[in-house]
């Protein structure tokens, strides 16, 4: 297939912008010559200026450049924070209202975070993260408060 175009290399080499001039057989001896009209002008290609909103190059729908965010991992981590004020109910139930002040404030900011930044994955990734480890940390933090109430009753009691 030597000496193919593509459809796009003959519209441009063949009818683009600037034409060749039309080209007529050669003349008889004896006839007159021809009169060749001289090339009409041809109107530029109109210009495709795109609007604020799209990009100069891109195609309208372009894939991503990266992984989509991970929103189910971001709703799972805001719920497990949110499920962490159950602890601060409890201790407000049992008489304790200094254990509502122990709340997993750090990890539901992140979680809400982390679910409403779904345009930027790289910050998705840190918040869910920075929930789960919030979390972790707010159940060991109330492991070691529950135990010590469990001492201190134990060390009461007859």
């Amino acid at each position: 297939m030597h000496g193919h175009r593509s459809a796009i290399e003959r519209f441009w080499e063949d009818s683009g912008p600037n034409p060749s001039p039309v080209y007529s057989a050669p003349a008889a001896h004896n006839a007159p010559p021809v009169p060749q009209a001289p090339p009409a002008s041809i109107p530029p290609p109109p210009q495709h200026r795109p609007g604020p909103a799209a990009a100069p190059f891109a195609p309208p729908h372009a894939p991503p450049a990266g992984p989509p965010p991970r929103t189910g991992a971001a709703a799972a981590a805001l719920l497990c924070a949110v499920l962490t004020l159950a602890f601060p109910a409890l201790g407000v139930l049992a008489g304790l209202p200094v254990l509502a002040v122990l709340s997993n404030i750090p990890g539901l900011v992140f979680g809400a975070l982390a679910v409403a930044n779904r345009h930027d994955p790289e910050a998705v990734e840190r918040n869910i993260a920075r929930t789960w480890a919030c979390t972790l940390g707010y159940l060991l933090l109330i492991a070691l408060v529950l135990l010590a109430i469990a001492a201190l009753i134990t060390a009461l009691t007859p």
